[in-house]
């Protein structure tokens, strides 16, 4: 089994079906399920087995129509030259690098250069909002406030399987054998799209 390719949680697949105006009773009838079945998903009562998971996506990302007339593999748009910070930078640092690049976040890395979080302006606010003071937070570094990390997908991913994550998601990060190889946002879908349209990849 290909232990890169991480399909999206049950969260995100129930935000996937609610963008597409997906019903709930659709999806099971497709899926050989019951719709109890699927609400009880969403609710996160239940534990699906990765085939259903599998199924369902699948399901889900087959209605994105721009995504299914274009076959192009994320490498061949995906951005190569990807910022990113260790969790073990301080909040500082993190905060320079991200006005540096004038970026709003970013995968953090551990030691092995794993993806391990996403930090950003965001999780920066929201410590400030909780009380947490300027000078607490100088003190501390990026692993104590980051976000889990980004969706994740191996390079030869098609399009057709990025463009509904990107409705909930404001990036996919592209990685081969757990190595970050590159990053796919909502502009680099559009420049795809336009260069499909005229050259007709």
């Amino acid at each position: 089994m290909n232990h890169t390719f991480m399909l999206p949680t049950v969260k995100e697949i129930s935000k996937m079906r609610k963008s597409l105006g997906i019903r709930q009773r659709e999806l099971a009838s497709v899926c050989g399920v019951s719709q109890s079945y699927i609400a009880r998903l969403e609710k996160g009562d239940i534990n699906p087995t990765y085939e259903n998971i599998r199924k369902i996506y699948n399901y889900l990302q087959s209605h994105s129509k721009k995504a299914d007339q274009m076959d192009i593999e994320v490498s061949k748009i995906m951005t190569t030259n990807v910022v990113t910070c260790q969790a073990t930078d301080s909040i500082l640092t993190t905060l320079d690098i991200l006005k540096k690049y004038g970026i709003s976040q970013m995968p953090v890395l551990n030691s092995e250069m794993r993806v391990v979080g996403t930090i950003g302006e965001g999780e920066v606010n929201e410590f400030l909002m909780k009380g947490i003071s300027p000078d607490a937070l100088k003190k501390m570094t990026v692993s104590k406030i980051m976000s889990p990390a980004l969706p994740q997908l191996p390079p030869n991913t098609p399009i057709s399987a990025i463009y509904p994550i990107l409705r909930f998601s404001n990036a996919v990060l592209i990685t081969d054998k757990l190595e970050l190889k590159g990053i796919i946002t909502k502009a680099d879908i559009l420049k795809a799209v336009e260069t499909y349209a005229e050259s007709g990849i």
